[in-house]
């Protein structure tokens, strides 16, 4: 009787369809899409959509904490803090910080047939996590997060 190994591959462990933004989106929208979607993380895709970078909720504080030449870091963190929803409360300014600013320019990509065991891999030896999985073209066909591999390895 013969045993019959299949591998996992990225496209059968990556999360479909991923939410993407564009460079222009400013904090304010990269914090709206990740709460809605409840995400931590996205690739960055030009108007043609292919992927351009990769954008986290990390490099989102991080940017925040350090402020930029021109706004200090407290205004940026009080943008993106709640408005309240009164209509008579006073909308701060946004100031033009946006994606492009603080993306990740050459993120880590995967074609779908790949390993996932390879993927796991890569994302350990390069402190990463996330993983876009794209096509030749580089458009986004899917995403793998630590947490995704971690789901997958735990069975």
């Amino acid at each position: 009787m013969s045993v019959i190994k299949t591998e996992l591959r990225a496209e059968d462990v990556m999360t479909v369809e991923p939410v993407c933004v564009g460079p222009a989106t400013t904090i304010r929208e990269l914090a709206r899409v990740f709460e809605e979607h409840e995400i931590s993380g996205c690739p960055v895709v030009d108007q043609q959509g292919r992927v351009v970078g990769v954008v986290s909720k990390t490099d989102l504080i991080r940017r925040c904490a350090e402020g930029t030449n021109d706004v200090p870091p407290a205004y940026l963190f009080e943008v993106l803090s709640d408005q309240g929803e009164d209509d008579d409360s006073e909308v701060i300014p946004e100031p033009l910080v946006c994606v492009e600013d603080f993306m990740t320019d050459d993120p880590l990509m995967v074609r779908p047939d790949i390993s996932a065991a390879t993927v796991a891999k890569e994302m350990f030896e390069r402190r990463i996590h996330r993983v876009i999985v794209a096509d030749q073209e580089r458009f986004p066909l899917g995403m793998i997060t630590s947490l995704d591999l971690l789901g997958v390895f735990s069975r």
